[in-house]
């Protein structure tokens, strides 16, 4: 770890808790992640592989409202998580971006359209 990283990344963190994961994950996993959406709402919320291996939960909240957004990602939609200050949003999205395609899911980058038939939805110059 360098003098400039103020913390190091939740997949340095939690590597084992996220390879134990991994290593009993038999559900199906959407293209290019790297956990299934149920792995994804154990490792947020805590439970346990089927190995044994203790998972720490991330995010004390509401069930629904992560298995939702786990979904939500799973269907290749845009995620944009509301609230005020302080309640866990940047966290959650941080741990959701592991199982993504991209380090950058739940970011501007990614909502973003893709394709000619979107542009529409871009903005215009």
């Amino acid at each position: 770890m360098s003098d400039q990283d103020l913390r190091r990344p939740a997949e340095t963190i939690y590597k084992a808790e996220l390879d134990a994961l991994a290593k009993s994950d038999d559900a199906l996993r959407p293209e290019g992640w790297h956990l299934s959406p149920q792995a994804a709402v154990t490792y947020l919320l805590g439970g346990k592989t089927k190995d044994g291996t203790e998972i720490s939960p991330k995010y004390i909240g509401n069930r629904r409202l992560v298995e939702t957004a786990v979904a939500t990602l799973a269907t290749d939609r845009a995620l944009l998580l509301l609230g005020v200050p302080g309640t866990a949003k940047s966290w959650v999205s941080e741990h959701l971006a592991m199982k993504t395609r991209s380090a950058m899911a739940g970011t501007m980058p990614n909502c973003w359209p893709r394709g000619r038939r979107n542009r529409r939805w871009l903005p215009r110059r």
